[in-house]
């Protein structure tokens, strides 16, 4: 439409220039006309009749609102502690607990003492010289080393126990002190099957052993 109208009003200008010069040729008169600059009457006709545009202003971005950090209370009230308390400050040292004193009306317990096991007497050892009871020793038909055990216990009363041990040549010899009794004869606690007499005050009796 804009380009319409400037066409138009270059046209209207055109056709009233060529009818004024028309006129002055015809027309009487000594003084010449001026001659007329129609390029540049055009010209400002064409500039009047334009409007000016005005810039369309480019779209302004819209900000983004910026979103606030959610604060970590925690972590401040521990730095805040941190930087309170100096580096160089001593741990705190735990209180010891403090003994409830004992009220003086309240009797204290006595401890009650263990009591002492009443010993079991002993056989009494006759006076005068022992009943010795010796022999010779076999396990399984062989002499045994030195030092193999021989007891002979009381069939009257088991805590009355003698003990020996064989030499050289399996040989053993037991003294006995207590008198009046008949023991059983044993080879490392096997029984040998062999007893004692009633033993009496410097009895001498041969016993030679054997088993397995």
């Amino acid at each position: 439409m804009r380009r319409k109208t400037v066409q138009l009003v270059v046209c209207v200008l055109t056709a009233g220039l060529a009818l004024g010069a028309i006129a002055g040729c015809f027309g009487g008169g000594d003084e010449p006309e001026p001659t007329v600059d129609i390029q540049a009457t055009i010209d400002a006709a064409v500039r009047e009749a334009t409007p000016t545009e005005t810039p369309t202003p480019e779209p302004t971005a819209t900000p983004v609102p910026t979103v606030a950090p959610t604060p970590d209370i925690a972590a401040t009230v521990a730095a805040a502690l941190a930087a309170a308390q100096p580096t160089d400050a001593p741990p705190t040292a735990t209180p010891e607990p403090t003994a409830t004193p004992v009220p003086t009306n309240t009797p204290v317990p006595t401890n009650t003492p263990v009591p002492t096991p009443t010993p079991t007497p002993s056989p009494e050892q006759s006076s005068g010289p022992p009943c010795i009871i010796t022999g010779e020793v076999r396990i399984g038909g062989s002499i045994p080393p030195v030092g193999t055990q021989i007891f002979a216990r009381s069939k009257t009363d088991s805590n009355v126990v003698v003990e020996a041990e064989t030499r050289d040549g399996g040989k053993y010899t037991l003294a006995i002190p207590h008198f009046d009794m008949v023991f059983d004869l044993f080879v490392r606690g096997n029984d040998s099957g062999q007893d004692t007499p009633a033993t009496y005050q410097g009895c001498r009796e041969i016993r030679n052993l054997s088993i397995g």
